[in-house]
């Protein structure tokens, strides 16, 4: 089992920022047949040495294809894995921006111990590579965007099936950035709490009341920038709730101060 979201074994795979030009939110799933047949015949082309040799300019990238002859695993053809170490990714152009980047669920699942990854993977079994992508039906995904606290803590629940995971009201009613603020209430509240079904709204509420007790941001910000401060996902949650990219290290203080408070 990896730690990478995108190839973390038992035959799933992700691939949900391929290709790395693409409307924001597009979902494959929606289109499942059409780039079946596109994977298919990319995966073809590859094994025919027939792949282009240009940058991409479109939503579809070459190198995205089936890995396997039976269509289970979505991945880049272009990879060193796939062709004895060689990096033939240079050739569409974004190159440095598919070794370098990553999304908050892989970063989730990647700081998981490997008891929760595997927890999390067994709730997965038998996804295709489509639905293991969907940040929209596969809860799994919207669990790790809440930040790797939350999905832990889900993660030890011993829940039987992903429609155990599905039934939590509290997945499809949170923003992913009110994951910081679920964590802190788990420090107090265990893991338990996760299965209240009012849990979504007294998180709503307690962000609320905090928004309210900060008050109104100062029209310019200054400082440094919040992810250079504090975690991603607290960081994420104090630009929701204070409209802010940046704060001075006091200031940052006097919020966490409040929401001790609120909490």
């Amino acid at each position: 089992m990896s730690a990478h979201l995108c190839m973390p074994g038992r035959g799933l795979s992700c691939f949900a920022c391929c290709p790395p030009i693409r409307p924001a939110g597009y979902e494959h799933l929606a289109d499942r047949n059409i780039w079946r047949r596109i994977f298919s015949e990319n995966r073809r082309a590859w094994r025919q040495d027939r792949l282009p040799h240009r940058p991409i300019t479109g939503f579809s990238c070459y190198g995205l294809g089936f890995l396997d002859p039976r269509g289970r695993r979505v991945g880049c053809l272009l990879h060193p894995d796939r062709n004895q170490g060689r990096d033939l990714r240079r050739r569409t152009g974004y190159a440095d921006k598919c070794a370098r980047e990553t999304c908050p669920q892989y970063r989730a699942f990647a700081a998981l111990s490997p008891q929760a990854r595997r927890r999390l993977l067994d709730l997965c079994a038998g996804m295709d590579p489509f639905l293991f992508s969907s940040r929209r039906r596969n809860p799994v995904m919207r669990l790790l965007a809440l930040g790797p606290e939350v999905a832990a803590a889900a993660a030890g629940l011993g829940l039987a099936d992903i429609d155990s995971l599905a039934a939590l009201a509290w997945l499809r009613e949170l923003e992913p950035a009110w994951g910081w603020l679920l964590a802190r209430i788990l420090e107090r509240q265990g893991a338990p709490y996760l299965l209240l079904p009012e849990l979504a709204g007294q998180v709503h509420a307690l962000a609320a009341e905090l928004t309210r007790r900060l008050g109104p941001s100062p029209p310019l910000e200054s400082g440094a920038l919040l992810v250079e401060l504090c975690g991603e996902w607290e960081a994420r949650f104090w630009r929701a709730v204070t409209g802010r990219r940046r704060a001075r290290p006091g200031e940052l203080a006097a919020w966490r101060r409040a929401a001790e408070e609120v909490l």
